[in-house]
């Protein structure tokens, strides 16, 4: 099995944490995670998809877990920088074309960069973790909530507890995963308190008076293979959401989840490969266009 490196390329002149398998291998894997989580989330998929021959990159995004926190919150922490930031990445690595699994936030930066007239030719296959193209206004303010304010606590037990309970929707842990995800996802504050491992300002961008989130019309455009995980108790992806996904993108795989809600867990090894499997299911070389055979 490939050994995880630890790496910190500079991008826009910021330091970005990559956990990076298999440097000299076949196919590339980008794995981006959510808001507010970093690329613990990814550490098993990316043994198991190495061990298959493929090149894994798990960057943790500005400001969350080893990555370097942003100067200028307003501007930094915006999906246009993610996305500049993604495609230097890429550039980075020397990718000319990926693999990318998104779980919610990070779904949403692959499928912007994937309707690119720009840059969408670079992603060959699109993974979206229980994300679409809009998110319902009550689980938007759910997460702002918990982002915007987050707690501290004097003891790891504490925050260990609060974590727990906060990602139970994300489905089945053994013990050993919940302390590899829950270890990563802490820092000490200067006080000595615990708290989590994000910048605070994550969402300085975030304005409740602007208009919602409205992707349709880029998750129309997708022109690659398309695999959405739906966790069946998620507030972020409904049903709704997945009946219109579905009725828009019809050769997409829908795989679902029941025991959890936002967002699957790939931890779990049900869960991971089924992702394994689809990426296996359409190598780069291979992969063209749907719309152009459908026609």
């Amino acid at each position: 099995m490939s050994e995880m490196l630890h790496q910190y390329p500079i991008i826009n002149g910021r330091e970005i944490h990559v956990r990076a398998w298999n440097p000299e291998g076949g196919e590339t894997v980008i794995c981006w995670h959510g808001l507010a989580r970093n690329s613990i989330d990814f550490v098993e998929l990316g043994d198991e998809l190495a061990s298959r021959g493929y090149r894994v990159l798990a960057p943790d995004t500005l400001g969350r877990g080893l990555s370097q926190w942003a100067e200028n919150p307003k501007t930094e922490y915006s999906y246009a920088n993610y996305i500049d930031m993604a495609v230097k990445l890429m550039d980075f690595y020397c990718c000319d074309k990926v693999h990318w699994v998104g779980t919610s936030m990070g779904g949403l930066i692959g499928m912007l960069i994937a309707s690119s007239p720009d840059f969408g030719a670079r992603i060959s296959t699109l993974v979206l973790n229980d994300i679409g193209p809009e998110v319902p206004q009550d689980a938007l303010e759910r997460i702002v909530n918990y982002v915007q304010k987050p707690i501290a606590f004097r003891r790891y037990n504490e925050i260990n507890q609060y974590l727990q309970t906060l990602y139970q929707p994300f489905g089945p842990h053994t013990c050993e995963q919940w302390h590899t995800m829950i270890s990563a996802s802490v820092r000490r504050l200067e006080n000595g308190d615990y708290t989590t491992h994000y910048d605070p300002d994550i969402l300085a961008q975030y304005d409740p008076n602007s208009p919602p989130m409205n992707l349709w019309r880029h998750f129309g455009n997708l022109d690659l293979p398309l695999m959405l995980m739906h966790g069946l108790h998620s507030d972020v992806l409904t049903k709704d959401i997945v009946k219109r996904m579905r009725d828009e993108q019809p050769d997409m795989a829908v795989n679902y989840y029941l025991g959890c809600g936002h967002a699957p867990n790939l931890f779990y090894k049900s869960y991971r490969h089924d992702v394994e499997h689809f990426i296996e299911a359409h190598p780069i070389e291979r992969v063209v266009s749907q719309k152009r055979n459908a026609g």
